[in-house]
């Protein structure tokens, strides 16, 4: 299978680079293990441990992340790299005779099983990068320049470490500072950390489904089946490292974490001890406040979470005609959403990663549903409840939450799309498990049918997820996202070299519009000029990719803005190159390489 070769050779290059995040990754998922093994003792499992801490390992590690800048620590001695191997060995041990002390023979081969999947999907997941010679997208550049900032920022020779993270000019921070400090303990460059250290998050987000789903059915193979749901069963969210959206995966994980912690808060509120409720709620409120940290819109989901579950509870205690009503109208709701969104342009691409393609398993979703209201009701509604709202969230403004962005709604189209997922999944977990109970209970099953009573019907569904992964699924990088070519990065080069610091460069760009509402919420850079700046440190000045510069009009607006050169990439949309090259009077050709090209104004006055 050419994913998994292609991953081990990516592993094989980057071992070091793999082996510190999988050690950051297992060193956060043990503080968690602990914490909560502390508040709750046997009372959960060591599978469902080993889930929910490996979806909140980003919470220490994010604080870890904190103390090293604060710190001004830049540079790891020669022999950390060392300690690090160590310590990942001695953490694997410890994790297997975990796994063969404290897992019964119940949940031994359960664990066993996550962790080969684990496994497995790093390196599904590392395949990506094989084909891959920049993050991609302009976001991936955005990103790149914040990183950057980041280290250079930090003075070892004193504490006087620079806060200018903490200005608007910075955004998303959290996976910024966790980037910059993986590629500071390596000691290899920003795009290999960024590029690395986003698939090994994309191999952690499935596993962190298990908890809540093993937790409320009791069944392994619900947990397995949303664990795959969310690896294979849509392109979202992997997808969305082809928008170099860094910031908004990592939270996911955390908004996961969160949603188990606060789950484990109400089922075990009358349960435990005044010490142990105030130590669950500091881990909430901790996870509640780094997730914002990572990503501003995250706060947005874990709240529609939570009024979810006021809606789902609050239904539970109605009679049973006001449930059935309340429970179709709120399935209109969705579908005349469904509807609208279908017919807005913008929002129109919002289901493309979960029908084409992709609708075996929203249809196969769809008929689980059926289960999961019949046998878990309350949780159904409140996934249920969750999609109406995130659909909602689009056509919400914030004049009058965050009167400074007027122009944004509480989620974008790209961030519904990336998180939509989640509840489906979820359904599917319960469905799964619904449609086992349901089978094992009914005594009027056809003999041809008993088989399923014993939960072959689990392992029929996740092997059709992993058949159509094998026929389908899209390991590699999408075409349409790669804005940065070979020949970019040459160019770059020699504009580095031998372009003046204070050269302003004109770089092509299209019209960013993500909002239900159709406002524009600025520019994003087209072609491989989105990484001028970041490497170049030259200032660059962006205007619509399909501007004529071979007008008069045109020129005075370059004159006007003071752009002394423009920048024609070679992936991507670029500017006309024969437009400038009609009028040697004002362009002057400075570099020409196959499609990448370098002009010079001099037709200003």
């Amino acid at each position: 299978m050419r994913p998994l070769s292609d991953g081990l050779s990516v592993l094989q290059g980057n071992l070091l680079l793999v082996l510190v995040i999988l050690w950051l990754i297992f060193l956060g998922q043990t503080f968690i293990y602990w914490m909560m093994k502390l508040i709750f003792g046997d009372k959960l499992s060591e599978e469902e441990y080993f889930s929910l801490g490996l979806a909140g390992w980003i919470l220490p590690i994010s604080l870890l992340s904190l103390l090293w800048y604060i710190l001004g620590i830049n540079h790891l001695p020669e022999f950390s790299t060392l300690i690090i191997i160590i310590s990942l060995t001695v953490f694997l041990v410890i994790l297997l005779f975990r796994i063969n002390k404290r897992a019964g023979h119940y949940s031994r081969p359960m664990l066993w099983g996550l962790l080969l999947l684990f496994s497995i999907s790093i390196l599904l997941r590392l395949a990506f990068v094989s084909d891959v010679i920049f993050p991609l997208y302009f976001d991936s550049a955005r990103h790149y320049a914040i990183i950057k900032n980041l280290l250079v920022n930090i003075e070892p020779s004193n504490t006087d470490v620079s806060f200018q993270w903490l200005t608007t000019d910075y955004y998303h921070i959290g996976f910024h500072f966790l980037a910059a400090f993986v590629a500071s303990i390596v000691n290899v460059d920003i795009t290999k950390a960024m590029l690395i250290l986003g698939q090994m998050i994309l191999a952690v987000i499935p596993l962190s489904a298990f908890f809540l789903i093993k937790h409320e059915t009791k069944s392994n193979s619900a947990g397995v089946f949303a664990v795959l749901l969310v690896s294979f069963g849509w392109s979202m969210p992997a997808y969305a490292v082809n928008w170099g959206k860094y910031p908004a995966l990592t939270s996911l994980a955390l908004i996961q974490f969160v949603l188990g912690v606060a789950y484990l808060a109400v089922r075990n509120k009358d349960t435990l001890t005044r010490r142990k409720s105030w130590a669950l709620y500091a881990m909430l409120g901790s996870g509640i406040l780094i997730s914002g940290f990572f990503h501003s819109r995250s706060l947005v989901i874990i709240g529609i979470a939570i009024v979810a579950f006021l809606a789902a509870k609050w239904w539970q205690n109605l009679s049973a005609l006001r449930r059935t009503l309340v429970f179709y109208m709120t399935i209109l709701g969705i579908l005349l959403a469904i509807i609208f969104i279908q017919t807005q342009e913008i929002l129109k691409p919002l289901f493309e990663p979960y029908g084409s393609r992709d609708f075996l398993f929203t249809f196969v979703i769809l008929f689980l549903f059926i289960f999961a209201q019949k046998t878990y009701p309350q949780l159904t509604f409140a996934n249920i409840v969750a999609i109406f709202l995130l659909l909602c969230s689009l056509f919400i403004t914030t004049t009058n939450i965050i009167p400074r962005f007027a122009n944004l709604t509480l989620l974008d189209r790209p961030f519904v799309e990336m998180i939509l997922y989640l509840p489906l999944s979820f359904l599917g977990g319960l469905g799964l498990a619904g449609l086992e109970q349901t089978l094992t209970r009914n005594q009027a099953i056809p003999g041809r049918l008993r088989i399923l009573k014993s939960g072959t019907i689990g392992v029929l569904l996740s092997g059709l997820i992993v058949g159509n992964a094998l026929l389908h699924y899209e390991f590699y990088p999408s075409y349409c996202c790669n804005i940065l070519g070979q020949d970019d990065l040459v160019a770059m080069d020699w504009m580095d070299e031998n372009l003046p610091l204070d050269a302003r460069i004109l770089i092509s760009a299209t019209e960013l519009i993500v909002q239900s509402s159709g406002r524009l919420q600025g520019y994003s850079a087209a072609d491989g000029g989105a990484w001028i700046s970041p490497l170049t440190e030259r200032v660059t000045i962006p205007l619509p990719y399909d501007i004529n510069l071979g007008r008069q009009r045109s020129l005075n607006l370059v004159c006007k803005s003071r752009i002394s050169h423009i920048y024609i990439g070679a992936v991507g949309m670029s500017f006309h190159a024969p437009q400038l090259r009609m009028h040697p009077e004002w362009y002057m050709p400075l570099l020409s390489m196959s499609r990448t090209e370098v002009y010079q104004v001099i037709g200003c006055n």
